[in-house]
């Protein structure tokens, strides 16, 4: 058990709730200092830091008037449904409504469902808690090594906020101290503007490099399971500086992706130049998190475990103590409400609701994978010509080990070795119907029923890292070899043969679609088709998306290719609006085309 690092976010402030050490004031019964002297308030708070500033995308706190886990308007769906990946049934589901239609902007972001509380309510209510714990945790009874690690972790959290904003907004306001204001109309003390994207990413690689200093290679009391460790902050500095090397911000025509004339707002949106080293840095950064795990760690590598290739992989998303998880928030001990209805194919689980999401696994997204011999597969498909039932079935289970842990689709057991096998055709009257793709989403959730255990939201994984290093190395057009040698301990984990080298734009479509594969819907597509700068590409974020569809013809079921959804996109929507009620106080400038 000593090897999960799963931010099992701890809530139960036994005290207090959530709120009061943010809302209670100096002058009441607890204050700050009243807090910091205790062991137990500090570790309490330390808790509620975790739970106000870390990255969500499980749909566990859908309820009430809590709409701090929305997750950026992904209300009633994953993020991954505004992608080529996934689509979705049901009227909760706010992306369609807003992201596939275009009609989301600067001003709606605000409003029910759609609820996008960039500057205040969601990650700035963790960076101030964050904030609060780094400049009091000094006062507190604990050792100064305890008390240097504890900051660590608080600095890490308020590292991964600023993060969760910048690679939605691109230069945003950085907040490293606690603000004060002097009365209730008072916001001039709050008033900060936007830095530049360099300054944006410098300081989270700074804050990144600090935390790595103090925090643990693993925690070895049990009752500690989740807390951050090294690789967690070597990870998020990774990541930072793959994404500022990308085009999106990091561009060879230096061009960027909306026209924009002036300098100033050049500079919040990406380097207003391209410099080669930068995918240097993000090369040398992955080895970094590679290099961790394999000599510092003593306990993380990509998972080996199981007897065939599609439990293997599965395995990583449904076992909590899985050596290759570097970090997830785990938000429930148990499945059920809205998690249930959101994340659960149809009626599976009866809910009592007749609306479920049904995230199903899209035709688009499906070709993506290869067969298990490392082939293409043949799409013979027409549009509305119906074909046999059992070619369905052939093709899809031809391909590779991650479809088959990833997709429940016709034919296949939802629940390992539970013998019972589920059909879903059109004319069913069961809600399994109401599948828009070639199967429901089974990865992170294959056998969750209401009341079972919760899957956890895998923030940084180890194979994230190898693929990472591969991108960056082709991108300064580096050691084919070592290249080759990243990408391929992915895929031999999974027994699909190796790739080899192929020229830089080819051997980038290569490592591009292994990214898809490897971490499909694990909302790494959302901003890899924005930092690649293809997202307005037919078929990833615009154009028509295709499901295969299944009718219960006679004398045996049929299927046919049909259209599910037609997409819009804008390049604006590379980075998100800032609201507009932030921007009209004065200090905000909005990202272009907004």
């Amino acid at each position: 058990m000593k090897h999960l690092i799963v931010v099992y976010l701890i809530i139960s402030l036994a005290l207090f709730s959530c709120n009061d050490y943010l809302e209670k004031p100096v002058s009441s019964d607890l204050t700050v200092d009243s807090i910091f002297v205790s062991k137990i308030r500090t570790e309490q708070f330390l808790w509620n830091v975790y739970s106000t500033a870390s990255i969500y995308e499980f749909n566990h706190f859908w309820s009430g008037s809590d709409n701090r886990f929305y997750h950026y308007g992904a209300s009633g769906s994953l993020v991954s449904v505004a992608t080529d990946e996934l689509e979705v049934e049901g009227t909760y589901a706010a992306i369609p409504k807003y992201i596939h239609t275009g009609t989301w902007n600067a001003e709606n972001i605000n409003s029910g469902s759609w609820a996008i509380e960039f500057m205040s309510h969601i990650c700035y209510q963790g960076i101030r808690n964050a904030n609060i714990f780094i400049e009091n945790v000094d006062k507190s009874p604990f050792s100064e090594e305890e008390k240097r690690s504890m900051k660590a972790e608080a600095i890490f959290l308020r590292a991964l906020m600023h993060f969760d904003l910048m690679q939605r907004l691109g230069g945003i306001s950085i907040v490293d101290r606690v603000l004060s204001v002097s009365s209730a109309n008072d916001v001039e003390g709050v008033k900060i503007p936007r830095s530049t994207y360099a300054e944006t990413v410098d300081f989270i690689v700074g804050e990144c490099d600090e935390a790595s200093k103090y925090l643990p290679n693993v925690y070895e009391d049990t009752k500690y399971l989740g807390r951050i460790v090294k690789g967690a902050a070597l990870a998020l500095k990774a990541r930072v500086l793959l994404y500022a090397a990308s085009p999106l911000f990091n561009s060879p025509d230096g061009q960027t992706y909306v026209p924009v004339s002036n300098p100033e707002l050049r500079k919040l949106i990406g380097y207003p130049d391209y410099d080669k080293n930068r995918w240097k840095l993000a090369a040398d950064a992955s080895k970094a998190v590679i290099d961790w795990a394999t000599n510092e760690s003593g306990w993380c590598k990509l998972y080996d475990g199981q007897n065939n290739p599609v439990d293997r992989y599965e395995e990583i998303f449904i076992n909590h103590t899985c050596p290759e998880v570097i970090l997830s928030a785990g938000l429930a001990q148990t499945a059920g409400g809205y998690f249930c209805l959101f994340m659960l194919p149809g009626q599976i689980i009866p809910q009592g609701q007749n609306d479920p999401s049904n995230h199903a696994v899209t035709f688009n997204f499906t070709k993506q994978y290869q067969k298990a011999d490392g082939t293409d597969q043949t799409w013979d498909e027409v549009e509305g010509t119906a074909y046999p039932y059992s070619q369905y079935q052939r093709k899809l289970g031809e391909l590779e080990a991650r479809f088959q842990a990833s997709c429940f689709q016709s034919g296949t057991e939802w629940s390992r070795g539970s013998g019972t096998v589920y059909h879903f055709y059109e004319t069913n009257t069961l809600q399994l119907k109401n599948v828009r793709g070639v199967g429901f989403m089974r990865k992170f959730v294959k056998g969750v029923r209401n009341g079972s255990v919760a899957p956890r939201w895998i923030t940084f994984r180890l194979a994230e890292f190898y693929l990472n290093y591969a991108e960056a190395l082709n991108e300064i057009d580096s050691n084919p070899a070592e290249i080759e040698w990243a990408v391929n301990q992915v895929r031999r984990r999974v027994e699909i043969p190796d790739i080899s080298y192929a020229g830089q734009e080819a051997t980038r479509k290569m490592i591009q679609r292994e990214r898809a594969v490897e971490l499909a819907f694990e909302q790494h597509r959302f901003f890899d088709l924005r930092r690649w700068r293809i997202a307005g590409q037919e078929g990833l974020m615009k154009g028509k998306m295709y499901t295969l569809k299944l009718y219960d013809t006679k004398p045996e079921p049929t299927y046919k290719l049909e259209e599910i959804s037609n997409r819009v996109w804008d390049d604006k929507m590379y980075l998100y609006p800032f609201r507009q009620k932030e921007v009209s106080l004065g200090y905000i400038v909005q990202n272009p085309g907004w």
